[in-house]
This record gives structure tokens, sequence and C-alpha cells, in this order.
């Protein structure tokens, strides 16, 4: 049932942020009120056609506009205070992942999420897709031994993306989605360890200081384990998959559900059909006030990203192991 329609401020206009719009536009219960942008020429663009204000300073739109939700799409170390300053005046949050690139920042925002009150999504969109929440319901009783997740792709054109201290690396910045499913699928990680080669595929090449190749080995609290593979070097080709063991059988997400090998070993659950957006649950829920339909709060997105800055730790650190309690304390 839908309720009063949002007021929407968006900080952040790039690829990500103009992904939202698309889909917020087109969103009855959406009203795009404020943008912003630290760049000016990005900002004219993504308002075209808005009647919408805009403005270069985060914090001051903030404190300007009379909004109900605020969307961060800003790269990971650019997100400053502006969680703390949206939640300190109620406004409730889409915060694109990784939610920071600084753990004890990230701890900082949750404090004022959770003083607030604020209805938060991260933006773990991979949980709302029908294959996903198959493979969720498939697994909610099965005991998994371990699970592979595999993604290979080129890197962006982004100077923040491909410098390390900026972006944290394809694992960190992209990869996280596989993370982040892993965890929705198996439960908490207790620990990660990892390599990472940085000078390989990418030697000579100026302008980039992300590694090219990277592998994380997940250890969760129920027992299971999982391997990430993640490279940024294949170019314009590309490989993603996650799969799962089980006794007798492997259970593989693929885009039309789950594929069950040998076929038949296990009984799949039905693919959903009750499908909305990550966009339309966030939405939604601020015009109702149903928490419920928010499948990746804040507090849940800090856990993946704090699973892939510890892999970084690890790596960075001769492959050391890394428990999430070292980074998360009481969160863990």
């Amino acid at each position: 049932m839908a309720g009063k329609t949002v007021r929407i401020g968006m900080v952040g206009t790039g690829g990500m942020g103009q992904g939202h719009l698309r889909g917020l536009k087109e969103n009855p219960e959406a009203q795009i009120v404020a943008l912003c942008d630290w760049n000016e020429a990005q900002l004219k663009k993504a308002a075209e056609g808005l009647d919408v204000a805009t403005y270069t300073d985060g914090a001051k739109m903030i404190a300007s506009e009379q909004l109900d939700a605020l969307y961060i799409c800003v790269p990971p170390h650019t997100h400053e205070d502006l969680e703390i300053r949206a939640a300190q005046k109620g406004l409730h949050l889409y915060v694109e992942k990784p939610v920071n690139l600084y753990i004890e920042k990230a701890k900082k925002a949750l404090e004022a999420i959770r003083a607030a009150g604020v209805m938060t999504q991260v933006g773990y969109q991979l949980r709302y897709f029908a294959n996903a929440r198959q493979m969720k319901a498939f697994l909610a009783d099965k005991q998994v031994g371990t699970a592979l997740a595999v993604r290979w792709s080129g890197a962006p054109e982004k100077d923040w993306w491909r410098t390390y201290d900026q972006g944290g690396g394809q694992l960190v910045e992209m990869t996280t989605h596989q993370v982040d499913m892993l965890r929705w699928c198996l439960g908490e990680v207790v620990a990660v360890s990892a390599s990472y080669s940085f000078d390989r595929l990418f030697k000579g090449q100026p302008g980039i200081t992300v590694p090219d190749s990277q592998a994380a080995l997940l250890q969760f609290a129920s027992g299971a384990s999982a391997t990430v593979t993640t490279s940024c070097a294949l170019g314009k080709t590309w490989r993603a998959e996650t799969e799962f063991v089980l006794k007798d059988a492997r259970a593989s997400l693929q885009n039309d559900g789950v594929k069950i090998e040998p076929e038949g070993a296990y009984p799949l659950p039905p693919l959903p059909t009750d499908v909305m957006t990550a966009d339309q649950a966030f939405v939604r829920a601020v015009a109702t006030g149903d928490r419920s339909l928010l499948l990746s709060p804040y507090e849940d997105g800090l856990k993946s990203a704090a699973v892939t800055l510890g892999a970084n730790l690890s790596a960075e650190n001769g492959g050391r192991l890394v428990k999430m309690e070292e980074l998360l304390g009481p969160l863990a």
C-alpha cells in the first residue's frame, strides 16, 4: 500500500547516482528535490529536465533542504560525515556500497543512525533479485561445505577507482556484491585471509595502483568456508559465478534461477515473482514505515565491507588471518 510521497536528495551524480535517478524518476512515490555533486558539469547534466535544487556541498544541501531521504552515491573514500549529518536531521539513508573505505568512520555513522532511528538501505541490490532470493530460501535448511565466488572483468576508467588508497581495489568496490551474497546465504564471516597480485599484470602501466588479481578465503561461523577470486585485468572480457557445495550436489546461481547438479538431487523452492528493486523497496519503506522491506540495512552493509577491508589488511600483512571482531568489535 502506498504512503506519502518521499522527498529525496542525492549526493553524487556519477554512474551509480544516474542509475538510481533513472529508477526514481519512474517511481510515483518518489520526488527528487535536490542533487549535489562536486563536479559541476556532471551535476548540470544530471539535473537536466528536473525541477531540483543543485549544490556542490553535501553538508549545505542537507542543512538547507526539506528532505525525507538522502541517497549517498560517492566514492568509498569521500563520505566525510554525510551519514551523520543526515541521520541527525532525521533523514532516511540509501548508501551505495561499500559503505566506507574506513571502518571507524562507518562505525561512527552507524552510531548516529541507531541514535536517530532512521531507516537505511545499502546498495546490495542482488539481494532483491529473484534468483538470489531463491538461493537463500534453498540453502536456509541445508549444510554447505564450501562456496566459490568469481568475478573477473576489466578496470573502470576512473582515477579514484584505479587508485588503491581511494577505491580500495576491486574486492572492496565491486566484488563486495559477491561477498555480500555469500554472507546473505551462509551467515556471518568470522575471519578472512587473502593474497593479492599488485604488479604482475599491470606492471609498468601508469595511473593504476590497485591489485590486478585478488583471492580471499572466508571462514563462516557455521563452519563453512568460501573462496572469492577477483581480477580487473581482463579488459572487455567478463566472468562471474557463485556456487555452493552440498552433500552429493552443487548449487549455482544462474540468471534464470538456481541450478542443481546433478539435476533433481534436491527440490527447489519456487522462483519468487513478487520482485522489487532495492530502490523501490527503500522508497516504499520510507513512505509506509515498513522496515521489513529493507534487505540490506547499514549495519549489514558495514559487515560486508568489513570482510573485504579485512582481506585488504590480510594481504598487506603477508596473508595473516584477520578476525572480524578485530575490525568490528561488538558488531561482529
